[in-house]
């Protein structure tokens, strides 16, 4: 009989895999930080009364995501998770309805005169929340975590 043995980045992707199925679509747009606990509270009390009616679509009629939001994160989000190519960062903000394409226009434009990371600068332009940008970092490039989010602003030049 042959055995078998995970490599830790095929146990990493597997436990990253069963962390996004088993989640509700509430508990993902909270870990987001895009609803507060609050918000997905107000929902499924809404649920309660007019069961016809999913989470997504009601955070949606509240005016607290885009239908696109919901859609993106119930359908899209846990496929795109165990990708082993992904995109870049931009693609997946503009696919889940964070961004649109003026704001990602501003952030590159910004990222090409200073050299800043594209989520950084999204933060501080205001577009986006930093706990949203280290949720999206998290689960498509847990290997850019820990990176500088200045890492390319002083490229070719010595810091000293």
């Amino acid at each position: 009989m042959t055995s078998y043995r995970l490599t830790p980045k095929a146990r990493s992707d597997i436990r990253r895999l069963l962390a996004v199925h088993t989640k509700t679509l509430g508990e993902t747009l909270q870990e987001a930080d895009i609803i507060s606990p609050f918000q997905i509270e107000s929902a499924l009390q809404t649920q309660i009364d007019q069961p016809n009616l999913r989470i997504g679509e009601i955070l949606a009629q509240q005016g607290l995501i885009k239908s696109e939001t919901a859609d993106f994160f119930a359908q899209d989000w846990s496929k795109i998770v165990i990708q082993p190519e992904k995109d870049a960062l931009g693609y997946y903000l503009q696919q889940a309805a964070i961004l649109n394409s003026a704001q990602i226009e501003v952030i590159l434009a910004e990222q090409r005169s200073t050299g800043v990371r594209f989520g950084t600068v999204a933060v501080f332009q205001g577009f986006l929340k930093s706990t949203t940008l280290d949720y999206f970092l998290a689960n498509l490039f847990p290997e850019e975590l820990h990176v500088s989010p200045f890492v390319n602003m002083y490229q070719g030049s010595s810091l000293f």
